[in-house]
């Protein structure tokens, strides 16, 4: 058998041997000759499933996913009465789901029919499945509420049963009869009303997913006696989106910190005795763009296992717990753009295992823990827009994996520390603080960096020729403070340099004619200082208009006849 494209079952060919089918590939017999097993998936097939199928009537499995077939089910399918295994993942089938064809079927066990194109409403003809999967289909209308009735004892599979269609109404408080339920996926649909209480009678369960719904309300209490329970917001809408899974079951590509809530996937996990209720084995909690709020609990700083704690975009108030990271265990710290305030936690590093340190647009107050200096794991700081105060830390430059420190929008003070060393350091900003003193010329070292925003300080002194040596730079801003000097000629050499602000400094001296062969620079502002001599205007100068000059009184328009040329006391040729 042999697809369009000449690929498929090469060795399927014709022979009078009445037994010859049973040494096909993805063909299994009995010892009478009847096919009990049939699986051909992965091969390219394309084409429909024929009616004489149903003409296999001891066949106990039929898999074949992903051979790109299209067509509907025929319901001559309803004479495989001994099917148990009907799995069609990953194709192309369309129409509704013939829910008869369950009928005959003595013993069904797994229905697969995850990715296709099936329409219309959920077949109702679902007794005693132990894995369901219609995800990632049309379906429409409501979840039946007797849909599960039949299943008080089914479900007990490991395989999680899916939904991903455009279901519409309540999540059906019958499911809370799956009292063998250990999955439970209904994510990507258009569910309301809240979360069944009932479901905290499912104590099997151990992954259940409602994200990417429009479910309302709390989680229930009732939840707390589930012995492993993963809560998941997940909000691609305005919407707040509520869903559940476990640890253990994760699998993704995706980064956490995407910035496409698209590609975003995130648990929440309680770990729970049912008879004393006391949280055991957590370690992960995220949260984020729901309509939670109040303060953290205290409690969450005495998790043991705690790893993860990500609560951004929420409404959370209060103070971070005093204890957290004491477990010597905590890795990731996310709870930006909530109202929390207070100072930030002493121990978050105690165990030498934090990575990300993510506070920002809060209103934490009080100085950065100097011991941050030795957290040799964090690659990333983010506490910009908060009024955190006090002198930076001056070892956390020096941290080896520490790839973005963004520190804008505080109240920082005193200088930037002259020794800086951090080979990963991607992205500096410290915007908007009150940092003075000089640019070290240590800046140089950070060959890695790609942005640098010192704006709005109170820096003084030269721009060091050493930022030449940040080859990797695309964005410098140090706009805003009272620099003097000249810009450094060797600024050429950055070659990926698209944005360039200086403006409103002191700075002297002339424009480096250099800058003309900067062909990656956009953006340039030298604005509101002292520069003397005639604005180039060759290359990329031809790019920029009057406004990135202008607030320099002895700077001189490029067609200027009266400014001083070149060899005179300052100015560059006239154009």
């Amino acid at each position: 058998m042999i697809g369009p494209k000449a690929l498929g079952l090469d060795d399927w060919e014709f022979s009078s041997s009445p037994s010859v089918h049973c040494h096909f590939s993805g063909v299994k017999c009995d010892e009478d000759h009847r096919v009990v097993a049939l699986n051909v998936s992965f091969t390219p097939l394309y084409g429909t499933i024929s009616s004489e199928i149903g003409l296999l009537n001891k066949l106990v499995n039929l898999t074949i996913s992903k051979v790109k077939l299209t067509g509907n089910i025929p319901t001559d399918m309803r004479n495989l009465t001994s099917l148990k295994t009907f799995n069609i993942f990953n194709n192309y089938f369309r129409g509704s789901f013939p829910g008869e064809i369950l009928t005959g079927m003595t013993q069904p066990e797994i229905l697969d029919a995850y990715n296709n194109n099936f329409t219309g409403l959920l077949p109702v003809e679902l007794a005693n499945l132990k894995h369901l999967s219609f995800g990632g289909n049309y379906f429409t209308g409501e979840v039946p509420d007797n849909l599960f009735l039949g299943y008080s004892n089914a479900f007990h599979g490991g395989i999680p049963p899916e939904f991903g269609c455009n279901l519409t109404g309540e999540v059906p408080e019958s499911l809370g009869n799956l009292k063998r339920l250990r999955t439970l996926f209904l994510q990507q649909n258009s569910l309301t009303g809240r979360i069944p209480s009932q479901l905290a009678g499912l104590t099997s369960l151990k992954d259940l997913d409602l994200s990417l719904n429009e479910l309302t309300g709390e989680i229930p209490e009732s939840f707390s006696a589930l012995q492993l329970f993963f809560l998941m917001p997940f909000n691609i809408t305005n919407a707040p989106k509520v869903a559940l899974r476990t640890p253990s079951h994760i699998v993704t590509t995706r980064p956490l910190d995407s910035n496409d809530p698209k590609e975003m996937r995130f648990f929440f996990n309680f770990r729970t005795y049912r008879t004393s209720r006391k949280i055991l084995n957590i370690s992960m909690i995220i949260l984020f763009k729901n309509k939670l709020h109040g303060s953290i609990p205290s409690y969450v700083g005495d998790l043991p296992q705690l790893a993860v704690l990500k609560l951004w975009e929420s409404n959370f108030t209060g103070e971070l717990p005093e204890n957290l990271g004491r477990n010597g265990k905590l890795c990731n710290l996310d709870v930006s753009s909530n109202y929390l305030t207070g100072s930030i936690p002493l121990d978050l590093c105690k165990g030498g295992t934090l990575q990300e340190l993510i506070l920002m647009d809060n209103f934490f107050f009080g100085p950065l823990s100097e011991k941050l200096r030795n957290c040799k794991s964090l690659t990333k700081i983010r506490i910009k827009k908060n009024n955190l105060n006090g002198t930076i830390p001056a070892g956390i430059f020096n941290l080896p994996p520490l790839s973005f420190v963004e520190l804008d929008d505080n109240f920082f003070t005193g200088e930037l520390p002259p020794r800086m060393s951090c080979d990963s350091l991607e992205m500096l900003k410290i915007s908007n603080n009150l940092i003075s003193g000089e640019i070290p010329p240590a800046v140089g070292n950070l060959r890695s960096l790609q942005v640098l925003e010192l704006a709005r300080n109170k820096l003084s002194g030269e721009i060091p020729p050493s930022i030449s040596r940040c080859t990797s730079l695309t964005s410098i801003d140090f706009s805003l403070n009272s620099l003097s000097g000249e810009i450094p000629k060797g600024i050429n050499k950055l070659e990926h340099l698209s944005n360039l602000n200086v403006s409103r400094n002191r700075l002297t001296g002339e424009i480096p004619a250099e800058i003309e062969n900067m062909t990656s620079l956009a953006t340039l502002d030298v604005s509101d200082n002292n520069l003397i001599g005639r604005v180039p205007c060759a290359g990329q100068f031809l790019f920029f208009d009057d406004s990135s000059f202008s607030g320099n009184p002895n700077l001189c328009p490029p067609n200027d006849s009266h400014c001083p040329a070149r060899g005179s006391s300052y100015g560059h040729a006239p154009c």
